[in-house]
Order: structure tokens, then sequence, then C-alpha cells
């Protein structure tokens, strides 16, 4: 599943301003499925995500509480 959605994730279509169309998928699934993905494709997906913020401290802020919730997993 996680490679699937790293491929929906990386799809330049997503570039487009204004989109948040990964944000809301982020938070509706892959946020709830943190603890039984892969660690390094949960971060990576978690990236691709932040990357959609328009305000820096926004993204930073996202990025800080993603990491809190595998922080018990060294490879994440």
């Amino acid at each position: 599943m996680t490679d699937n959605l790293l491929i929906y994730y990386k799809d330049s279509v997503h570039d487009q301003a204004a989109n948040t169309d990964l944000l809301a998928l982020y938070n509706e699934l892959i946020k709830g499925l943190s603890s039984k993905l892969n660690p390094i494709k949960y971060a990576l997906l978690t990236v691709f995500s932040s990357r959609q913020f328009t305000d820096i401290e926004e993204s930073i802020k996202f990025l800080e509480e993603a990491s809190a919730r595998v922080s018990h997993k060294r490879d994440a």
C-alpha cells in the first residue's frame, strides 16, 4: 500500500498552487496508520504532504507533530 501511495504522492499534478489534496489524504488516512506503516515510507509521505502548506511555520509544526508520532521508531 505504501508503495502505491508514494507513487501517487510523487505525481507532479499535486505541485499546483493551492492544491491540498495530499494534506487531506494524509489527515484522513496516513496519520491514523502511522504506527503500521514502514517508518521511512511514512516519513517520505509526511514530507511530501508538508510541501503543500503555503506557510513555512505551519509546515514545520506539521513535521514536528508527525515526528512525535514515530519518535519511538529509530528508522523514521
